[in-house]
């Protein structure tokens, strides 16, 4: 049995949780096109208008695919044909704000989420029945910047070098994210931890990606923390520097996310998860091996002109060791209590037979079932 944490302040965050999850399930319920809570094919999403032509023997997987550093996988799926390959049907749910993914998954407007593991915790917390199947993201090995899961970036003018430089002479630096409750306060907090500084020491500026580079160039903020591909176009536009990266503001296990399933659907669909945990976990090899290639298709899908995509876990292979980092930075950030989660409790090893290298990924690659499809085509 978990133990309570005997915390006013933390079941008050428990509650107001769940009730933010009904809340944001009606707006969903009332936003989204697709209404349906079954899994049936259907959506006005870019993805299912690239398929057409329904397969009615394959299961289909709805997500929502941003125009950002999350969407390579869902883009080579398609492009490259791993899904249909894989016995998927594809369905682009659309774009939805990440604060809202989760809600989605658990109302059942999608099937599936890409998240960190903080992420996982909170919708446990909130009484969502939901399990990760499958290690998705990774930080890469230590040296190659140009794949981390973040950077922070400073102006090339500032006198930001170290993070010392940042709260000298007692200045609060205005550090900006992409929200509250991800990966990047949570590294955030962990960095400044790391160096005898107090979440008090900064402030946050809520801002998404896209617009953190601008408002960067124009002095709203301090720090841009950013993922690729906006970091990437950041620096080619020149002008800024690297102050820290995730890797060292958090160690190798910053880029880890999940695939992240409705219990329901593990256990009453099992074959169709484990069909589509090959399908994407493909799709994500294949970008690991063709970097400037899903790079550049990335780019032209998201409308930047260069683009560097996330680095993904060649097996998906899910250890405690990827997890228990994120356990103990929301232990320490007061999120949650010493003991309250272990990693087990957050993923199955059910699906531990896909965690392997597959796929010929040093081979040949697949037919593309769309040899016509311009890479911009995926508006």
């Amino acid at each position: 049995m978990t133990p309570k944490f005997h915390n006013r302040k933390k079941e008050l965050a428990v509650i107001a949780a769940v009730s933010l999850f009904i809340l944001l399930f009606l707006i969903i319920a009332g936003c989204t096109q697709n209404s349906s809570s079954t899994n049936s094919a259907g959506s006005s999403g870019a993805v299912a208008s690239v398929s057409s032509g329904v397969n009615s023997s394959f299961y289909t997987i709805r997500a929502n695919v941003n125009k950002d550093c999350s969407g390579t996988p869902w883009y080579v799926g398609v492009m490259k044909g791993y899904f249909v390959s894989g016995g998927i049907n594809f369905v682009d749910a659309g774009a939805l704000d990440w604060s809202l993914q989760p809600a989605a998954l658990v109302s059942g407007q999608t099937d599936v989420v890409d998240e960190h593991p903080n992420t996982l915790i909170d919708l446990k917390l909130a009484g969502a029945n939901v399990t990760g199947v499958a290690l998705s993201g990774q930080e890469p090995p230590e040296g190659d910047i140009s794949e981390y899961h973040m950077q922070w970036l400073v102006l090339n003018s500032s006198p930001y070098y170290t993070i010392q430089d940042l709260v000298a002479n007692g200045h609060k630096p205005k550090i900006a994210v992409g929200a509250l409750g991800i990966c990047a306060d949570l590294e955030n907090n962990a960095w400044f931890r790391a160096n005898n500084l107090s979440n008090t020491s900064f402030q946050y500026v809520i801002m998404p990606d896209p617009q953190q580079e601008a408002a960067l160039r124009s002095g709203q903020i301090d720090v841009a923390v950013l993922h690729p591909p906006f970091y990437t176009a950041a620096e080619k536009h020149g002008g800024v520097r690297v102050i820290t990266t995730s890797y060292d503001a958090f160690g190798p296990q910053a880029g880890t996310t999940l695939l992240v399933f409705r219990d329901a659907d593990i256990q009453e669909h099992p074959d169709d998860v484990r069909a589509f945990i090959k399908a994407y976990k493909n799709a994500e090899r294949w970008s690991d091996n063709h970097l400037t290639e899903s790079g550049i298709l990335t780019a032209g899908v998201i409308g930047l002109s260069n683009a560097t995509p996330h680095y993904y876990s060649q097996s998906g292979a899910i250890t405690d060791d990827e997890i228990q980092p994120w356990i103990d930075a929301m232990v320490a950030d007061g999120d949650i209590a010493p003991g309250q989660f272990k990693p087990s409790d957050l993923y199955t090893t059910e699906f531990s037979d896909t965690w392997v290298n597959e796929t010929a990924v040093n081979g040949p690659d697949p037919v593309d079932p769309f040899p016509s499809l311009e890479k911009s085509t995926y508006d």
